[in-house]
């Protein structure tokens, strides 16, 4: 009965509140990505605001008219969960509204005809994250096993295809890629992030800082490779780690051109990596992934700003009233409520979060 109360009470000041006050809209593997330097160099000169995100996201599976589907079953799901469980340690909650299956056989032959540009041309939404997996793919005889691309950095559409096989110990291990870190890395292409190996942006120097200074060696860190210093400098990984079912191994001994041997982060979501030895990204790479869910123009409309409970862009006596309801009579709270109703980012929602609502609401 206090509880009935304390409801009808509140709604009563809050529709009085919001009579009184104007309301305010908030408003390959061998993988490709475009780079936007420009973009990111704007982005790095002004200080992080979020800490913790909502990204809206689609999965769209690409099927040919057969309707086979030659993935390990469940296998897009599987990965895709993993994915949601290694983006909310770092704050960034991946919010599935969708899935679609699409039946087409002329999809299938896009190494000659770059049938995914006609895909995500035809298809992507811009207000979500659009993952296109094509399950059953045909390479039409160019000898592709397993593709992985994000088609802008940052941006909101992204692709896996295939698979691919690694050696573990002295035995061959064959991955669906939509089951391994693979959609995680495009994402973070999507987010703004680059290969921690050289680009377009050249050959970074091993060198640091806060290492011994060198006559003959500069430190290039922020302009060069992914243009971040927190990962170290790296070749292309790909083959050149090790896992052995226990532990992953850096196997080559090579150095940079000022002759200091690279020590690459063997874990790092963004490198070529073995498939069992990804699962991190560095502090500065989430740094630049929240930028460009703050800033960039294409990125920021597949996030939902916290306190939008109803999603409409708007944020106001509606959201509050949902916020009420969700703490007097949901149980077990979901995962999208507890992100956008917990104002004050204490893991839980209460009162205190109502009342900050009402002062968003309000100012």
């Amino acid at each position: 009965m206090e509880l009935l109360r304390f409801k009808f009470l509140l709604i009563i000041i809050l529709f009085s509140l919001s009579n009184s006050r104007e309301h305010h809209n908030i408003s390959n593997w061998e993988c490709n990505s475009g780079n936007n330097t420009q973009s990111f160099k704007k982005e790095t000169q002004i200080n992080r605001e979020l800490e913790k995100a909502v990204i809206r996201a689609k999965i769209w599976k690409i099927h040919s008219s057969d309707s086979l589907f030659e993935m390990t079953e469940n296998s897009i799901e599987t990965g895709f969960q993993d994915l949601i469980n290694s983006y909310k340690q770092l704050g960034i909650l991946i919010e599935l509204y969708d899935i679609e299956s699409i039946y087409s056989d002329s999809l299938y032959y896009f190494t000659d005809h770059f049938r995914p540009f006609h895909l995500m041309q035809n298809n992507s939404i811009d207000s979500l994250i659009n993952f296109y997996y094509l399950p059953n793919i045909d390479y039409s005889g160019g000898g592709l096993t397993g593709y992985g691309q994000a088609f802008n950095t940052p941006g909101n559409e992204l692709f896996v295809a295939g698979n691919e096989c690694s050696y573990i110990e002295e035995n061959i291990a064959c991955y669906d890629l939509a089951n391994t870190f693979i959609p995680i890395h495009e994402l973070g292409h999507c987010l703004g992030l680059l290969h921690t190996h050289p680009g377009s942006h050249g050959e970074e120097n091993v060198i640091r800082n806060d290492d011994e200074s060198s006559d003959t060696c500069e430190v290039n860190c922020e302009i060069s490779a992914d243009l971040l210093c927190d990962t170290e400098a790296s070749t292309v990984l790909k083959n050149k780690v090790t896992f052995d079912g226990y532990d992953c191994t850096y196997i080559e001994n090579e150095v940079d051109s000022c002759g200091y041997a690279y020590e690459p982060q063997i874990d790092n979501y963004m490198s070529y990596t073995h498939f069992e030895c990804a699962n991190a990204f560095t502090q500065e790479q989430i740094d630049k992934m929240f930028l460009s869910i703050e800033h960039n123009n294409m990125i920021s409309q597949t996030n939902i700003e916290i306190g939008d409970m109803n999603d409409d862009l708007t944020i106001n006596v509606l959201d509050a009233l949902i916020l009420v309801n969700t703490i007097l009579y949901t149980q077990n709270i979901s995962d999208l409520y507890l992100w956008l109703g917990d104002i004050n980012d204490d893991t839980t929602i209460d009162i205190i979060d109502i009342i900050l609502l009402i002062n968003i609401i309000l100012d």
